[in-house]
């Protein structure tokens, strides 16, 4: 045997092995393949026909018939292995393991909730994704790849709108490389891929009716379209997102609390509501319908701050600074409250504290104290607490009260609750449709059949709404998620993707494909291969 015929079988090998890697990489030129596998049996005849003669009187030889066997046994256990690989491949056997720091590969928790009531509801998800860009099309599946890891039943269909104009116009396809997901008579749309963004379209296609949101004004409260750094239309646009129809109303001009209002949000006020107004709110909060409050601090507002009063929290006359001689006052600002501590329970703040070490930033900040006896014996919950170098100058209502300076007995350091939410039993058989506030029949334990569940949500600081504050994802995600506990929504809570890491490899890419064939299959058999070749050659010398 010539030992330079022995570099055939290992290129045919070579060959085979590369032709099975690139026709899984490189689907969309399989002549790459049928190529190499071509050269892989030209090596292999060619090897079998110029050493005919050696390779037969190897099988001659004592102990071939036993090498034969062995041979046998690897080449079955190899098919073993195989059969194995095969097998664990359904979607029984698949389980991965994520092991990036941010947990790139695997779903959040919000998002496995979302999933996993899918799954309990037996919900099948319909997706029909209109694309003409391979590469926005390569993105979205994957995202889609995420989800149908868990076993979720989703129905996929790809239509090109360039081939199939007819299917786009009865879909009102407008943009290009849209992905419309449906639930029943529910629909969302997107064009853009991110796990956030097909969450929030879960979200919204999981939600059987819209809900109103009704933002209260006329007392100098920040207008929910301007895009002011005071303004609200962050907030209006991310509960739209979430299919929330969301209006303004002034109650002085309709005289009563909107009829189809399913929740009011007080964010911002400069001015206090009038007696009026606040007789309109202490109704409504009576017959059940739940209320937000949400008011920066060095304001004074007696009407607005009684109604959260008789609703168990009460808004402290102070204001949260970050210690001046501390290095985060110059990169945050001094007017600034960090809020670390949060309540593991509440599923408003449940989710970040699982995650650990977030932190809310908010200007302009009061803080809170809980009212055990209140009027409408509701039970109060604080949420959320400052870290303990948070500075309070107390006694200070209005800007005016800092001009002259701040005393030593006005400053008081520690932990600070800056967010509340009471709830309890409302109405009952006893209570008249118009009584007010001074009742005294309204009790905690009213079973009645008009009995209903109130909930109130408090914040010391407008911030988590303002487009200042909602910059930062998480003061809107607390925003959004509060909004989603009055209304009784807790399933449907904002969801935040993890951000992505942009130094890792993305094997989706041509030259990532290359450089996993390269370290996976080239440089191995390259290795092996020589290795092989110069350890027979040194034998036969």
């Amino acid at each position: 045997m010539r030992s330079g015929i022995l570099f055939l079988p290992f290129v045919s090998f070579f060959a085979a092995i590369l032709a099975l890697a690139t026709q899984k990489a490189y689907a969309s030129m399989p002549y790459v393949g049928i190529a190499l596998w071509f050269v892989a049996a030209v090596c292999i005849v060619s090897w079998g026909i110029l050493d005919a003669n050696r390779i037969g009187r190897m099988f001659k030889r004592k102990g071939a018939k036993h090498g034969l066997s062995q041979g046998l046994s690897v080449v079955l256990a190899i098919l073993l292995a195989l059969g194995i690989g095969f097998v664990t491949k359904r979607d029984r056997f698949n389980k991965t393991f994520d092991v990036t720091k941010e947990g790139l590969n695997t779903l959040s928790p919000e998002s496995q909730k979302l999933v996993n009531q899918l799954k309990a509801n037996n919900q099948i998800i319909t997706i029909h994704g209109f694309f003409q860009d391979e590469v926005k099309k390569a993105q979205f599946n994957k995202v889609l790849a995420l989800y149908q890891s868990t076993g979720l039943s989703l129905a996929v269909e790809y239509i090109d709108p360039q081939t199939d104009p007819t299917r786009a116009m009865a879909e009102s396809i407008t943009v290009p490389d849209t992905v419309l997901i449906k639930l029943g008579k529910q629909e969302a749309r997107l064009t853009s891929f991110s796990e956030e963004k097909f969450s929030n379209a879960l979200v919204r296609v999981m939600k059987d009716k819209e809900h109103v949101v009704y933002f209260l004004s006329g007392h100098g409260e920040p207008d929910i379209t301007s895009k002011e750094a005071v303004g609200l239309s962050l907030a209006k646009a991310e509960l739209e997102s979430e299919r929330f129809v969301v209006k303004t109303a002034k109650l002085m001009e309709i005289g009563k609390y909107p009829d189809d209002a399913d929740l009011v949000v007080i964010a911002g006020p400069k001015y206090d509501l009038l007696p009026a107004e606040k007789e309109i709110l202490e109704k409504a909060m009576l017959d059940a319908k739940p209320l937000m409050i949400l008011v920066d601090a060095l304001v004074d507002l007696p009407n607005i701050k009684a109604l959260a009063v008789d609703a168990g929290i009460k808004m402290n006359d102070d204001l949260l600074i970050i210690r001046p001689d501390d290095p985060r006052a110059k990169m945050l600002g001094q007017n600034n409250a960090i809020v670390t501590d949060l309540d593991k329970v509440s599923p408003i703040t449940a989710d970040f504290a699982k995650r650990g070490g977030v932190a809310f930033v908010t200007a302009n900040t009061r803080s809170l104290d809980v009212v055990a006896d209140n009027k409408l014996h509701l039970k109060t919950v604080t949420l959320a607490r400052t870290a303990a170098m948070i500075i309070k100058v107390q006694n200070v209502r209005t800007e005016k009260d800092l001009q002259g300076g701040v005393k030593e007995n006005q400053i008081q350091t520690g932990a600070f609750d800056v967010f509340a939410v009471s709830t309890g039993q409302v109405g009952g058989d006893r209570l008249a449709a118009n009584q007010s506030m001074e009742t005294k029949d309204v009790t905690a334990d009213g079973k009645g059949k008009s009995s209903k569940e109130l909930r109130v949500f408090v914040g010391g600081t407008a911030q988590l709404a303002t487009n200042l504050g909602a910059q930062r994802g998480e003061n809107l995600d607390l925003f959004v998620n509060g909004v989603n506990f009055l209304l009784q929504d807790e399933d449907f809570l904002s969801i935040r993707a993890k951000d992505s890491d942009p130094s890792r490899l993305d094997l989706t890419t041509s030259s990532s494909q290359f450089l996993l064939i390269f370290l996976a299959f080239i440089y191995p058999l390259i290795f092996g291969g020589v290795g092989s070749f110069y350890w027979v050659r040194r034998r036969r010398a």
